[in-house]
C-alpha cells in the first residue's frame, strides 16, 4: 500500500530564523542575531553563574550586591532566579514576610502582555518592588510569592525570547531596574547548564560572575561550560564580556603551596580560550595587546576557608551581618571594585579640558618630557635631588635600620632606581634625616653619609655632589681634606687591574672609605684605625657604594670579581662583627654584578637582602606614573602619599587625567569598546613573561609619548587626559629600541644573539619554535642564556618573548596568542 501512496516533493529555499536561545544542551542552538538594534538597556546587570551547586554562587551574589550598593551610593535590584533552591527568597521571607511581587509573576505578566518591552508589566512590578528594599540598599525580587510551592510556572524565561530580541529576560530586568531607581542588577541563576543561565551567560550585555570551587567536579564542570560558551560564542560571531571567576573556600595549605593554581590552571586556560581570539599577524612595530580580553581576560578573586560562613544565618539582616564580620565580603572587595569599575560602570564624555588657559596641555606635556627625561639619566638631575617614590624596599630598609647602621644590598637590574636613591641619600647627609623623610620616624640612629663610588662618569653634578658631601662629614668630624671621588675611583680602577686577593680587597675598601670622609687619605692601614676613630668620638658612619659598574668594562674582567665578592660578602661579613658597628654600608648594585661576584649560595645571599631589592610590582609602576606627572607639575595633585593604599581600580581611575580609562574613547551608555585598559596595557606592554618590571621603561615610555603632539581630532575627542592613545602606541618603538641597547649593554654574553634577531629582522616571528631558532642560528648556550635573563619565556620552544623585547629585536607575532596571554596573567600573579 504504501508504495501507492503519491509523494509530492518540492524544492525551494527558507530562510531561518534563528532558534530561541533555550540553553538545552541535548539541541543545536542559535544565538545569531540578524541585524539587530544595539542594546541601550539604561541599568547595567551582572549575572552569578554556577555549574555545580554548593560552590557558594548565591553568598558571593549577595556580597557582590552588597558591594555594589555601596560603591554606587544607589540601590541595587537582586533576582533570585534559582529554581531549586531560592536561597535569596528564603532570606527575604524570614526577614521581610512574604513577598508582593516575584520574578515568576513578571516572566507570567510580560508574556501575557505581550507588548515589546511590558510596559504596563514592568511598570506595576517595579512599584510593587518599592516594598522590597532591605538593609544594604538591595531591593530584592524573590523566585516566587509562595516559596513552599515546589512547582515551578509553567511560563518560563526563555518563553519571552524571540528572534529579534533574544535576550529579552534581560531586556525586562533592566526596565524593571530603570523604573525602579536601580543603578544596577545582580541576578542569582540555578546551578547548571540551565536555559537562563546559558540565555545570561551568552548575552553580550550581561557580565558574567563565574562561581566554583577547587572540588575537582566543581572545576571539570565550569571548565566544561567555559569551552561550550567559548564555541557558542565564535559560532555567533558575538564577543563576549570579561567574567569575574571567584573560587571559593580555598584551604590555607593550598593557598601557601601554590596547589590552588595548579587545580584551576584547566578552568583559566578554558577563560582565555574564551576570550582570546586573536590569530592574526602581529607585524614588529604593532601592538600585540589590542584589546582587554589580549591583555586581563579576567578577573580573579580567591576567597579562603572561613568557619564563620561554615552555617549561613537563616535571615537577611544576620546573613548580611555574617559576611561583614566573616571576612568573606572583605576577600572579595578588591576584585569586585576592579570588576565594578571596568565592567559595570559606564561614563559619560568628560568635556571638561584638563588644563586652565594659563597651563595649557601642550606646556603640560612639555613639562612631563623634561622631567622624565632628567630621571632616566638619574644622575644629571638638575638642582634639589627628588625624593624618590618611597616603594617597600626603600621602605623595608629605612624601617630596619633605625636603631643600627644598615649593612644592606640593594640589588636591581639597569632603570630600577639605583642611581636617583643614591642622590638623593647622599643629599641628606645624615642617616636619620634619610629615615625621617623616607618613613617619618624621627628616632633613627645618626650616622653621616659617605659617598665611596658612584655614577659620575657622565655627570659632573653628582660627582660635586659626592665631594660636598665628603667634605662636609669630614667637617662634621673633624678630619682632613677627604680624596675626591675622581681620586678613590682611580685608586679602586688600578688597583683591580692588579688581580688582588679578596682579603686583600676587604682592606682596600675600608681604606677606602676612611680616605673619602678625610681619615688618613692614601696611609695604608687606614681603614682598621678609623673603627677606633669612630669609637672614641662615639660617632657611626654609612658608606655608599653605586655606579660599580663604571670601574670596570665587564664583570668578566680580570680582578672584578675578587673585588666585588669581597664588597659583597666579605666586607659586610666583618663590618658586623665590629663591636658597636661604627661602620654600616648601603650598596646598590646592578644584577649581573651580583651574579659574576657571587658563585656559590647565590639563592641564599640573595634571600638575606630580598626585602631591599629593587625590584619594581605593577603598583608601583602605576603609582610612579602618578608620582612623574605631579612631581613635574604636567598634573599637579595626581598623586599623594596614600595612592598606593587605593584599590586597584580606584588608582586606575586618579591615573585617568594622564592618559584616560582606554586607549581609545571612554565607554558610554549602551557602547562599550575592546580597546584595552590604558593602565592595565602600560603594564602589560613593559613586563616581562616573568612579571618583573623596570621603572626607567615607564618614564622613558611617557617622556615619548609626551613628545608626541595630537592632532586636530584628538584634541576635540581627548579633552580630559594629556596623553592620547596614538601618543602612547608610538612610543613604544623607542621604549623598546633603547630597552634592547641597554640590555645589551648590561648583559655582554646577549650580543650575539642579539645580533642575530636584528640581521633577520621584521622577518621571523615568535612563539620561537625549533624551526625560528635554527633559522636564527642560535645556539644552545645562546638560547639557555636568552631563557636565564627573561629574554624568551619558555621549559622548551616554542618560546613566547615579552612585548618589549619583541619589538625591539624586530620579532613579528603570528598564530594564537592565548599562550602570550596565559603566561603574563601568570606573572601578574607572581607581581
Amino acid at each position: 500500500m504504501a508504495s501507492e501512496l503519491e509523494i509530492e516533493i518540492e524544492v525551494g529555499t527558507v530562510s531561518l530564523a534563528p532558534r530561541q536561545p533555550f540553553g538545552v544542551v541535548d539541541g543545536w542552538i542559535d544565538f545569531r542575531r540578524p541585524a539587530l538594534k544595539p542594546n541601550r538597556r539604561a541599568v547595567p546587570i551582572a549575572a552569578a553563574l554556577s555549574v555545580k551547586g554548593g560552590t557558594g554562587r548565591t553568598t558571593t551574589a549577595v556580597a557582590f550586591a552588597l558591594h555594589w550598593a555601596e560603591a554606587a551610593n544607589g540601590p541595587i535590584l537582586l533576582v533570585d532566579a534559582d529554581l531549586e533552591a531560592p536561597g535569596i527568597s528564603y532570606l527575604f521571607e524570614a526577614f521581610a514576610g512574604r513577598p508582593k511581587i516575584s520574578l515568576e509573576d513578571l516572566i507570567t505578566l510580560a508574556h501575557s502582555e505581550g507588548t515589546d518591552g511590558a510596559p504596563a508589566t514592568t511598570t506595576f512590578v517595579a512599584e510593587r518592588l518599592r516594598d522590597h528594599l532591605l538593609t544594604g540598599n538591595i531591593y530584592v525580587l524573590p523566585l516566587r510569592r509562595d516559596i513552599d510551592e515546589l512547582a515551578s510556572s509553567s511560563v518560563k524565561p526563555e518563553h519571552l525570547s524571540t528572534p529579534e530580541r533574544p535576550f529579552a529576560m534581560a531586556d525586562l530586568l533592566s526596565h524593571v531596574g530603570e523604573k525602579l531607581g536601580a543603578v544596577g542588577i545582580v541576578v542569582d541563576v540555578r546551578a547548571g547548564l540551565v536555559p537562563l543561565g546559558v540565555n545570561l551567560a551568552m548575552d553580550p550585555d550581561v557580565s558574567p560572575i563565574i562561581v566554583t570551587s577547587l572540588a575537582e567536579q566543581s572545576v571539570r564542570a565550569t571548565t566544561d561550560f567555559s569551552a561550550f560558551l567559548a564555541r557558542e560564542f565564535r559560532r555567533a560571531g558575538a564577543t563576549p564580556r570579561r567574567p569575574l571567576l571567584v573560587v571559593n573556600r580555598v584551604p590555607l595549605v593550598f593557598r601557601q603551596t601554590g596547589m590552588d593554581k595548579k587545580i584551576t590552571e584547566p578552568l583559566i586556560a578554558g577563560l582565555v580560550d574564551t576570550l582570546v581570539v586573536g590569530t592574526d599577524e602581529v607585524t614588529s612595530s604593532q601592538d600585540i595587546y589590542t584589546a582587554v580580553p589580549e591583555i586581563q581576560p579576567y578577573i580573579q578573586a580567591n576567597v579562603p576557608e572561613l568557619a564563620d560562613m561554615q552555617v549561613p544565618t537563616g535571615n537577611w539582616r544576620d546573613f548580611v551581618e555574617q559576611l561583614q564580620n566573616s571576612g568573606f565580603s572583605r576577600a572579595l572587595s578588591e576584585s569586585l571594585h576592579e570588576f565594578l569599575t571596568t565592567e559595570l560602570s559606564f561614563k559619560r564624555k568628560d568635556t571638561t579640558p584638563i588644563a586652565s588657559p594659563e597651563s595649557s596641555p601642550s606646556n603640560r606635556r612639555q613639562l612631563l618630557e623634561s622631567f622624565a627625561n632628567q630621571l632616566i639619566a638619574a644622575e644629571n638631575v638638575q638642582g634639589k635631588v627628588p625624593r624618590p617614590l618611597v616603594t617597600q624596599p626603600l621602605s623595608a630598609l629605612s624601617s630596619r635600620y633605625k636603631s643600627e647602621v644598615p649593612i644592606a644590598i640593594a640589588e636591581g637590574a639597569k632603570g630600577t632606581g639605583k642611581t636617583l636613591a643614591a642622590r638623593y641619600i647622599v643629599s641628606k647627609y645624615n642617616w636619620n634625616l634619610v629615615v625621617q623623610d623616607l618613613i617619618g620616624a624621627r628616632d633613627a640612629v645618626a650616622a653621616h653619609l659617605i659617598p665611596v663610588t658612584a655614577s659620575v662618569q657622565s655627570s659632573e653634578i653628582f660627582q660635586r655632589e659626592a665631594d660636598d658631601a665628603r667634605r662636609l662629614n669630614s667637617g662634621a668630624l673633624g678630619l682632613s681634606e677627604p680624596l675626591s671621588i675622581y681620586d678613590t675611583t682611580t685608586f679602586i680602577k688600578d688597583r683591580i687591574s692588579s688581580n688582588l686577593t679578596e682579603n686583600q680587597w676587604v682592606s682596600i675598601w675600608l681604606d677606602i672609605i676612611a680616605w673619602s670622609i678625610g681619615f688618613r687619605p692614601r696611609s695604608t692601614g687606614a681603614g682598621e684605625e678609623f673603627f677606633s676613630e669612630l669609637r672614641r668620638q662615639e660617632k657611626s658612619v654609612i658608606a655608599i657604594f653605586e655606579g660599580l659598574e663604571e670601574l670596570y668594562s665587564s664583570v668578566a674582567d680580570a680582578g672584578v670579581e675578587p673585588a666585588m665578592r669581597a664588597l659583597l660578602i666579605s666586607l659586610p661579613q666583618k663590618l658586623r662583627s665590629e663591636p658597636r658597628r661604627p661602620i654600616g654600608i648601603l650598596t646598590l648594585v646592578r644584577r649581573d654584578t651580583v651574579e659574576a661576584a657571587v658563585k656559590q649560595n647565590l639563592d641564599q645571599f640573595r634571600r638575606e637582602y630580598a626585602p631591599f631589592a629593587l625590584n619594581w610590582t605593577e603598583e608601583d609602576v602605576l603609582e610612579l606614573a602618578a608620582w612623574l606627572a605631579d612631581q613635574s607639575n604636567a598634573l599637579p595633585g595626581l598623586w599623594s602619599n596614600g595612592f598606593r593604599e587605593r584599590p586597584a581600580a580606584e588608582r586606575a581611575t586618579l591615573l585617568e587625567p594622564l592618559w584616560g580609562s582606554k586607549l581609545g574613547p571612554d565607554d558610554q551608555p549602551g557602547r562599550r569598546t575592546r580597546e584595552a585598559y590604558t593602565a592595565t596595557w602600560v603594564i602589560a606592554v613593559l613586563s616581562d613573561l616573568r612579571g618583573r618590571l623596570v621603572p626607567r621603561d615607564l618614564v622613558r615610555l611617557l617622556a615619548s609619548a609626551a613628545k608626541i603632539e595630537p592632532d586636530k581630532e584628538e584634541l576635540d575627542l581627548y579633552t580630559s587626559r594629556l596623553l592620547t592613545p596614538r601618543s602612547l602606541r608610538t612610543a613604544v618603538e623607542p621604549t623598546s629600541s633603547v630597552k634592547v641597547s641597554e640590555t645589551e649593554e648590561e648583559i655582554a654574553e646577549l650580543k650575539t644573539a642579539f645580533d642575530k634577531f636584528k640581521s633577520q629582522a621584521d622577518e621571523l616571528s615568535v612563539p620561537l619554535t625549533d624551526g625560528v631558532i635554527a633559522q636564527l642560528g642560535l645556539t644552545p648556550t645562546e638560547v639557555s642564556s636568552l631563557v636565564r635573563h627573561g629574554i624568551i619565556f619558555g621549559e622548551k620552544s616554542p618560546y613566547e618573548v615579552p612585548e618589549l623585547f619583541r619589538r625591539g629585536l624586530g620579532l613579528k607575532h603570528s598564530g594564537a596568542r592565548r599562550s602570550v596571554v596565559n603566561l603574563y596573567n601568570r606573572a601578574r600573579k607572581r607581581l
